[in-house]
């Protein structure tokens, strides 16, 4: 009974795995930088910039606010709120 559990709870949470080959080594190296820049992994970066070229073929706008919100870059720590760059940007 619980290794047909297991099995079930298996076939929910398996993802497929995406291989690779021929990558140039100018884009792999593009590809960690952007990863390092992001603070995340390699495999992470590479499915973001998957779903944000696929987001392209998808239509409406909710489909569009998410692709904005998945390219926008994250705050560095230490960055100005949206507040203080408001503000600055009033003072002009």
């Amino acid at each position: 009974m619980v290794a047909a559990m297991h099995a079930y709870l298996l076939a929910f949470v398996t993802m497929a795995v995406l291989h690779v080959r021929g990558v140039p080594d100018d884009l792999y190296r593009a590809l960690a930088r952007r990863a390092r820049e992001r603070d995340t992994s390699i495999t992470a970066e590479a499915i973001r910039l998957l779903r944000r070229a696929l987001a392209i073929e998808r239509t409406g706008q909710a489909k569009l606010i998410e692709a904005i919100i998945e390219e926008r870059e994250p705050l560095r720590p230490g960055s100005p709120s949206v507040v203080e760059l408001l503000r600055e940007d009033r003072k002009r």
